[in-house]
């Protein structure tokens, strides 16, 4: 599969999409210069769904900022264990937890879903293992 650059750089591979209008950028810095240009999102489908509204990070009313967000994103190495874990991968093999996982990509509210979902033992269960396997406490 080949790499596509970052649209607003230009000079890494877009490593992340905008969910508002799937354009690639490669980091923090280059998202927020995307979202400031007030990103046009894709032509609506067929369907009768709305369009999704601008992307924003989602505040749950914590007080959270991009600060604490960037404090607990995944590190390569991190990635790596996720990759590696056999847990992790018997977990994914399983179409409802892709189903789930989906399902909060696609949510408005991503942190509300999670909260919902960690109500049922099969997502919680993959959320500890995740949580697991990247901390290096996976056997």
């Amino acid at each position: 599969m080949a790499s596509k650059q970052c649209t607003v750089c230009d000079k890494a591979a877009a490593k992340y999409k905008c969910p508002a209008c799937a354009a690639g950028y490669c980091s923090v810095a280059c998202c927020q210069a995307h979202r400031a240009r007030l990103c046009d999102p894709p032509p609506a489908h067929s369907d009768s769904r709305p369009p999704p509204a601008a992307a924003k990070p989602a505040d749950d009313g914590d007080g959270d900022g991009d600060d604490e967000e960037q404090k607990h994103r995944l590190r390569p190495e991190d990635l790596q264990r996720l990759d590696r874990s056999a847990r992790v991968q018997v977990l994914l093999a399983d179409p409802g937890a892709r189903a789930l996982i989906e399902a909060v990509r696609r949510d408005p509210s991503p942190l509300q879903a999670i909260r919902v979902l960690r109500q049922r033992p099969d997502f919680e269960a993959l959320a500890q293992a995740l949580l697991a396997a990247a901390s290096g406490e996976d056997p």
